[in-house]
């Protein structure tokens, strides 16, 4: 969504997250088998071997491909208009998966998908996901339906695997609304290198009076990627459960403006609450201590964090992949399920 503390996000393609997932993807190495594959093409041109040569283009050209079938994006003309899309959404038996984040952050966290490595067959090259496709694979796998997400009205490029719904920069808050209130699981993507903008913080208001808050997941990106922007994400997750634990800040919000935060509160979450390795937290309630109270009943949150452990051969660390976060989603799905209406 639109809003402050973030550089704007008029005009925003998408292209600038496909050069930096595409990156991700080919990487030095997969630069190296280009050059390698150059240069033997060089040779063969000067009347070198060719069985070599022709073994390397294959593989290279199988990985291209293989990476062109998983890297699918979202053109302009699959971008549906808000305001045709909430209709159906809205309506009685109607099941879907809402993600939240920021206008211009589609794509900006970037996952290793857990369906490939940098082999020969991928020419050296790896296999990503970005967060949005990690949420919505999750949630097709438990519910064969939808996930949807709200994006700039100028967004031409967008990660495949869900429905994007074009909104105009003063016209999102009244649909957003009604989906928070119809949505069967919310999931707030916290983009890299960002605060908490203003309009998130209306759609947190929003769902807590609308009392969705049992139905909020919040991730964040890998810890394993140097600057990724992990460790403001976590700080603005820990800001985020200080103004849950007291939600009074957010009753009386002047419009256009943020909360007043307790930074001893956001310090107690962080130091205190929230384990180093925390890569998403999804509030749920009647389970264990409390955490905000309610009429009907307390809210809580878990969380989810990576895997630390060593391989035997390799001898270092797992990395953060699609499979580390799937746990807590399918867990914050099936909890949402069992929640009443």
């Amino acid at each position: 969504m639109p809003g402050t503390n973030a550089r704007t996000s008029h005009g925003e393609s998408g292209a600038r997250a496909v050069v930096l997932r595409l990156w991700r993807n080919i990487g030095c190495y997969g630069l190296f088998n280009l050059a390698l594959l150059l240069f033997i093409a060089g040779l063969v041109a000067d009347g070198g071997p060719v069985v070599l040569p022709l073994l390397v283009l294959a593989l290279f050209v199988v990985g291209v491909f293989r990476m062109v079938r998983l890297l699918r994006y979202t053109l302009r003309v699959r971008v549906k208009k808000i305001g045709d899309v909430v209709p159906d959404l809205v309506a009685p038996g109607a099941r879907f998966c809402l993600i939240l984040r920021p206008f211009g952050s589609a794509g900006y966290i970037i996952v290793r998908s857990g369906r490939g490595r940098r082999t020969l067959t991928l020419g050296g090259m790896k296999v990503t996901s970005t967060m949005e496709q990690v949420v919505s694979r999750a949630w097709s796998d438990v519910y064969a339906s939808e996930a949807y997400a709200v994006v700039d009205p100028d967004l031409a490029l967008a990660p495949g695997g869900l429905v994007y719904m074009r909104a105009e920069h003063a016209e999102w808050k009244e649909p957003v609304a009604r989906l928070i209130e119809a949505a069967h699981s919310i999931v707030l993507i916290l983009p890299p290198h960002q605060e908490i903008r203003t309009s998130t913080w209306w759609e947190v208001r929003k769902i807590i009076e609308l009392q969705r808050l049992e139905r909020l997941t919040v991730v964040l990106p890998p810890y394993d990627v140097k600057g990724n922007g992990y460790a403001q994400a976590r700080r603005e997750l820990c800001k985020l459960l200080a103004v849950v634990e007291d939600p009074l800040c957010l009753v009386h919000l002047a419009q256009g403006t943020d909360p007043l935060i307790s930074g001893e509160r956001v310090d107690y979450y962080e130091r205190d609450m929230l384990p180093p390795r925390t890569l998403g937290v999804h509030f749920f309630r009647n389970h264990g201590g409390m955490h905000q109270y309610r009429d009907d009943g307390p809210i809580m949150y878990s969380f989810g964090t990576g895997v630390d452990s060593t391989s035997l051969v390799l001898r270092r660390k797992s990395k953060v992949s699609e499979s580390t976060y799937r746990p807590l989603l399918l867990a914050a799905y099936r909890s949402d399920a069992e929640e009443l209406p």
